[in-house]
């Protein structure tokens, strides 16, 4: 992929010298008509905290930029009100200028994407040089088109409550920690029953697909073509959740469904909380003084990712009519404008490389410092069932239920389900 950057920078010639660096806004020209500015409209996703960091980081966007008028809307994703509303635009042609999309969707709306690699060469930046090293590749298409521009990441952490970990007297996580040792110590917290019930792990939404890499398995090739659910690392991950359920190290689905997962671990009921960078400030507000606690790095995993990553970004439409205007959002949005990148630091790592090492990297919420998730990032896997492969992970979320809430070995549910997963994945991929 770096090969491919680098052979479309030969091209773009020895434009180095214009390279606009983060925070050196390049102010351009988008007014038609003598008098009537621009209209650039664009399309956010979020709610709570999410919402208020993409309409503070539009607002900045316009104080460096009066002579565009924008005109920016934040969708909700709950009960598929963004999906809905952005395939029906897409299909009708329209959409806005520029709209957030994910990498995770593998490809699944590029035909809808203006391709920006010439907007990158016109620029003469160095993409690398400019955004956080490892945010840029999952934005490139197999075929070399760059579909849009990253905007943040968040990847998790194993945070741990050191009075849980001294009542109980086991030994705080390390770094070194494996998720075999993880599962050792997760079991020694399991007791009582109901509300006085202890837990060593929380019962997390990433547990499923966290089960495909813990013990080096890997849901698909690299070139997204070959399914590789069915291996004997991904059985053993699963094997492994599966033991950390039954054993009441993990509240099994009943017992999660009483309380939620972060208030299972502020309440003192499970001694770990796999904590992802866009909820630590609500978390460390909510344990307050209440215990002491910390984080070190997700569990080591031989000859694998350690880490899931949660990735977003802007694209822009190839019906949009303001392609200049909407080309400055996009790489203002990703490196060239630090006040919008200092508000996206407000919920994950910004893409602004400049911004991600000094200003996010000094954050801290609670004991937990933002610099644990920019080191997160190094063998992080991008989220493994996005878009294309949705129908794919469905049968996966089969799958882990079998074996987490039915009690079956992970060897008999893939026997179960694993035909149906290989089909949705090929179809998927068009064959």
């Amino acid at each position: 992929m770096k090969f491919r950057r680098a052979t479309a920078l030969l091209l773009a010639g020895i434009m180095v010298a214009g390279l606009t660096a983060c925070g050196e806004t390049k102010k351009e020209s988008n007014q038609g008509e003598k008098g009537k500015k621009e209209k650039l409209v664009i399309w956010s996703w979020g709610a709570d905290e999410e919402k208020k960091s993409r309409e503070n980081m539009v607002e900045a966007f316009q104080k460096a930029h009066p002579e565009i008028e924008v005109e920016h809307s934040v969708i909700p994703t709950a009960d598929h009100v963004w999906d809905q509303k952005m395939t029906a635009a897409l299909s009708a042609g329209t959409g806005p200028d520029v709209i957030q999309m994910s990498p995770d969707y593998y490809g699944l709306y590029t035909e809808y994407y203006e391709d920006l690699t010439p907007y990158v060469e016109k620029e003469g930046v160095d993409l690398d040089s400019v955004i956080t090293e490892g945010m840029l590749d999952p934005y490139y298409r197999p075929d070399g088109k760059l579909e849009a521009m990253p905007l943040l990441e968040n990847v998790f952490v194993l945070a741990y409550n050191k009075d849980m970990f001294d009542e109980f007297n086991v030994e705080y996580p390390t770094a070194d920690w494996t998720w075999d040792d993880l599962a050792e110590a997760a079991k020694k917290f399991a007791g009582g029953e109901g509300a006085d019930a202890t837990y060593g792990l929380v019962n997390h939404w990433i547990d499923a697909p966290l089960s495909i890499l813990v013990k080096g398995g890997n849901a698909y090739s690299e070139d997204l073509k070959t399914c590789e659910v069915n291996s004997e690392e991904v059985k053993a991950g699963l094997d492994l959740f599966g033991d950390l359920v039954q054993s009441k190290a993990i509240p099994d689905d009943t017992a999660a469904k009483g309380l939620p997962k972060e208030q299972l671990f502020v309440s003192g009921h499970a001694a770990m909380y796999t904590l992802g960078g866009f909820e630590t400030k609500l978390i460390a507000e909510e344990v307050g003084e209440n215990f002491e606690w910390d984080a070190v790095p997700m569990p080591k995993v031989e000859n694998g990712k350690n880490n899931l990553m949660y990735a977003t970004g802007y694209a822009m439409l190839n019906t949009s009519e303001h392609k200049d205007a909407a080309w400055t959002f996009l790489k203002e949005a990703a490196y060239a404008n630090e006040d919008m990148a200092k508000e996206t630091a407000a919920i994950g790592l910004p893409a602004c490389k400049n911004i991600a090492e000094t200003y996010y990297k000094d954050l801290s919420y609670g004991p937990i410092k933002n610099s644990y998730f920019l080191e997160g990032l190094d063998g992080a896997k991008l989220n493994i069932w996005g878009g294309a492969f949705a129908a794919a992970g469905d049968v996966y979320t089969q799958i882990w239920q079998s074996v987490t809430i039915d009690g079956k070995s992970a060897e008999e549910a893939m026997e179960e389900y694993y035909p149906a997963l290989e089909k949705a994945f090929n179809e998927a991929n068009g064959n």
